[in-house]
């Protein structure tokens, strides 16, 4: 109904100028005629531009509920991050700790056991110095022996060696 007479509302004016008149101005009349037209287009539009703005603002009030739901997620997100942050944070340095823990009980275990080692390498260096002490003795006592024996100028007869076996045993 009300697009009925917007169409001639708005021929109207046109209607009015191309009737005549000469070069008068006529301020007055095309002031009502103004007034007449806003008026005619507020009373057939005006609905439809409020359920525009109104629709328009829902949108807006919608899409800023969204942002500041996002926005209080991401807050809730980035303290979660903090926290585990945190918490990582706080296990590296444990892990640090217990490491350096670790590295000095392996200094001290290695040190332990390289100076057992030492020590034996020590003892069995000292056990080869007299065991070949002792073979260099045996070796200068058979080659001395080997020497009398050979001579002619100790002989001894078997009672002498009877009572030397016999000193040596005792």
């Amino acid at each position: 109904m009300k697009g009925k007479y917007f169409i001639p509302c708005l021929l109207l004016p046109t209607m009015m100028l191309a009737s005549g008149g000469g070069g008068e101005t006529d301020i007055v009349e095309r002031t009502i005629n103004f007034v007449i037209f806003i008026a005619i287009f507020y009373y057939l539009a005006a609905d439809k531009i409020k359920a525009i703005f109104v629709a328009r603002q829902e949108s807006i009030a919608a899409e800023l509920e969204k942002v500041q739901e996002k926005l209080k997620e991401s807050k809730k997100a980035k303290e979660q991050a903090q926290k585990r942050f945190e918490e990582s944070k706080r296990m590296a340095e444990d892990v640090i700790l217990t490491a350096k823990k670790e590295v000095v009980l392996l200094t001290q275990k290695v040190e332990d056991s390289t100076k057992g080692d030492i020590e034996n390498l020590i003892r069995q260096y000292n056990d080869s110095m007299e065991f070949e002490k002792r073979k260099a003795e045996r070796a200068i006592i058979d080659e001395i022996l080997a020497e009398l024996f050979e001579s002619d100028a100790t002989k001894l007869d078997k009672s002498a060696y009877s009572e030397i076996l016999l000193k040596k045993v005792a």
